[in-house]
C-alpha cells in the first residue's frame, strides 16, 4: 500500500487539475440483489494535523468494542465483498480456509464468532448464501454473526451499518480521517480503485491487484473486479492471477475451469505456495 500511495503523489498534481469526478460520487450499481439504496456523504479529512490515515485509525479502533474481553467469541477483521473474504493483501480467502483458521479456537472455548466485515450477514443473491451462513456451515454449524452493510467503525470499537448505493466524497486519494473519526470500513482498502485508469496507464500491477478488490468489496461489481484481476495478471500479479482463477472456479461458466488453470500456472511459476497447492488439490 505504501507503493500505492507514492504513486498517488506523484499523480496529485494532474488529478487535481482534472477534478478527479470519478472519486467524488461513487455507485454501487452492480449489486442487482443486495439491498443498496439511497445517497451518503463520506466525509475526508484532506490534509493538516488533525489528518489520519484511515487504515491506521481502523486497526486502532479494532482493538476496542463490545466483545473482545470475552473469551467465548471469536471477533474476525477481514474486507470481504458480499461473495467472499480478502487477506491483508487482497488475496481471496477461501470460506473453508478461513474455517481451518477459526477451529483451532474452538478447541480454547470459542462457542460464537462475529464477522466485523461489511456484508458478511446478507446474501449477495436469490440462491447464495452469506459468507456468514457459509462459515457457520463449514464449522459445522458454529454461530456466525454477520453484518448487514457497509461497516462503519468508530473510536470505540462500535459498529454501524449504511446501505448506500451512491457514496458522495470528498477530495481524492489514500483515505484519511479526522483524529478519532468514524471509519468506512470497506473504504480503507478500495480507494486505489478510483486510480485505475492511471494504474493502467503506469502497468502498475500492485496498483491494479488492490483496485481490483476495490471493485468488489466497494462498488460491489465482482465482473468488473475479475477484469481487472486478468489485467493486473497479464503484467505479472501472481495474486491477481489466484483471484481470478478462484472466482472462476466459483462461477463454473464454459471455459472458466481451463482459464482458471491456466491462471493458477502462471502463478504457481511465479512461485505462489497457494497457487501450487490449489493445482496440486485439483490435480487429485
Amino acid at each position: 500500500m505504501k507503493g500505492l500511495q507514492r504513486h498517488f503523489r506523484a499523480l496529485r498534481g494532474p488529478l487535481a487539475a482534472l477534478g478527479l469526478a470519478v472519486c467524488k460520487t461513487v455507485w454501487a450499481d452492480c449489486a442487482s440483489h443486495l439491498p443498496v439504496v439511497g445517497a451518503l456523504t463520506v466525509e475526508r479529512c484532506i490534509e493538516g494535523p488533525a489528518c489520519v490515515s484511515a487504515a491506521q485509525a481502523l486497526y486502532d479502533y479494532a482493538s476496542r468494542g463490545p466483545g473482545r474481553d470475552d473469551p467465548t467469541v471469536l471477533n474476525i477483521f477481514l474486507h470481504p465483498s458480499p461473495w467472499r473474504f480478502y487477506d491483508q493483501e487482497m488475496r481471496i480467502i477461501p470460506v473453508e480456509e478461513l474455517a481451518d483458521s477459526v477451529r483451532p479456537y474452538r478447541k480454547k472455548g470459542v462457542r460464537r464468532v462475529v464477522l466485523k466485515a461489511s456484508w458478511s450477514g446478507v446474501a449477495p443473491g436469490p440462491k447464495e448464501k452469506s459468507l456468514a451462513a457459509r462459515l457457520s456451515s463449514a464449522l459445522g454449524g458454529v454461530p456466525v454473526q454477520g453484518q448487514d452493510g457497509f461497516v462503519w467503525m468508530a473510536a470505540d470499537g462500535s459498529l454501524r451499518t449504511t446501505r448506500q448505493a451512491l457514496s458522495v466524497m470528498s477530495g481524492s486519494g489514500p483515505y484519511q480521517v479526522k483524529k478519532g473519526g468514524e471509519v468506512l470500513v470497506a473504504l480503507v482498502a478500495s480507494w486505489p480503485t478510483f486510480l485505475e485508469d492511471s494504474l493502467r496507464q503506469a502497468k502498475d500491477a500492485e496498483g491494479l491487484l488492490h483496485a481490483g478488490a476495490g471493485a468488489d468489496i466497494f462498488l460491489l461489481c465482482p465482473d468488473q473486479a475479475l477484469r481487472i484481476f486478468d489485467e493486473a495478471a497479464s503484467l505479472g500479479s501472481p495474486i491477481a492471477a489466484y483471484n481470478g482463477a478462484l472466482m472462476r472456479l466459483d462461477r463454473g461458466a464454459p471455459g472458466d475451469r481451463l482459464a482458471a488453470l491456466r491462471l493458477l500456472e502462471q502463478a504457481a511459476q511465479a512461485e505462489d505456495r497457494p497457487a501450487r497447492e490449489l493445482l496440486n488439490r485439483l490435480a487429485r
